[in-house]
Parts: C-alpha cells; sequence; structure tokens
C-alpha cells in the first residue's frame, strides 16, 4: 500500500470473475482506498468458519495478528493454526488482479463468478454459487432485525 494511507472502511459487495489463470480482480474502489498500485502486497487466507477466503492489506494484518494475541487461548491458536498458518502474500498485477493460490481456490470452490466484499479492515472472496446457497433471506429468517427498521 502506498504512502502509508490507510483507509476507515472497505464496504461493499463486487461481482468479478476468476480467470482461467486463477486471478481475481480488486475492485477498483477499493484499489483507490487503499491506494494500491502494482505490486503492492496482499495476504490471502481462509476463512475459520466460513468456506471464503479473507484478503488484508500489511496493515490491516499487522492489526489482525495484534488481536489474536488478545484472544482466548483455544481461539488464538486455532486462529494461528488455520488463519495465519495457511497465508500466502500475493503481489498485485498491473491490471489490479491477485493470484489465488489453487490450494485456497479449492477451499473456496472459487471458480467462475465471485463477490469480492469489503468487511471494514479486510475483503472477504465468496464463490457466487455458495454465497446464494448459503446467504440467502432463508439463513437470517430467525434474526430480530426491528431495531434496524427491517
Amino acid at each position: 500500500m502506498s504512502k502509508g494511507h490507510e483507509p476507515s472502511v472497505l464496504e461493499g459487495q463486487h461481482e468479478h470473475t476468476l480467470d482461467s489463470k486463477g486471478r481475481l480482480s480488486v475492485p477498483a474502489d477499493f484499489r483507490l482506498a487503499l491506494q494500491l498500485t502494482e505490486n503492492d502486497e496482499l495476504i490471502v487466507t481462509r476463512h475459520l468458519k466460513e468456506r471464503c477466503l479473507l484478503v488484508f492489506w500489511a496493515a490491516s494484518w499487522v492489526r489482525f495478528r495484534d488481536q489474536i494475541e488478545e484472544a482466548p487461548a483455544p481461539v488464538a491458536t486455532a486462529i494461528k493454526r488455520v488463519i495465519c498458518g495457511s497465508a500466502r502474500r500475493v503481489r498485485l498485477d498491473r491490471l489490479g488482479r491477485l493470484q489465488v493460490p489453487q490450494v485456497f481456490r479449492r477451499y473456496a470452490a472459487l471458480e467462475g463468478k465471485c463477490l469480492v466484499m469489503g468487511q471494514g479492515n479486510l475483503m472477504e472472496v465468496w464463490s457466487g454459487d455458495l454465497w446464494d446457497r448459503t446467504h440467502g433471506p432463508e439463513a437470517y429468517e430467525d434474526f430480530d432485525l426491528s431495531a434496524f427498521n427491517m
């Protein structure tokens, strides 16, 4: 990330396509907010409880690693083992794409349509089909959203 810029929050859902070589575009507005340019490093890893990927930029990864130290021992151990242990550093290419390692493509069932979602201090990458199957309205029908006027 250039010039030490740190966005307050990444938001939004963007539909992209994973190409035949396993490359995925980082949404243009995310690249702009993070001031990402060619060869900037991102950290890709898997989620602990969901079949999606997490993508951090350098400063957010450092904050995440610091947070782990505050977690209860069993949680910290699981996060270190699964999330940190499988993390890979990738570089953005000149077209704003990152190379998703094959092991992560298999884990998250990434093929074709993907969703790149801003989650504040990180991005999530979901298979479009998997997202539709697991996060439709029926997945949340038992949630009381009345406090949110929903």
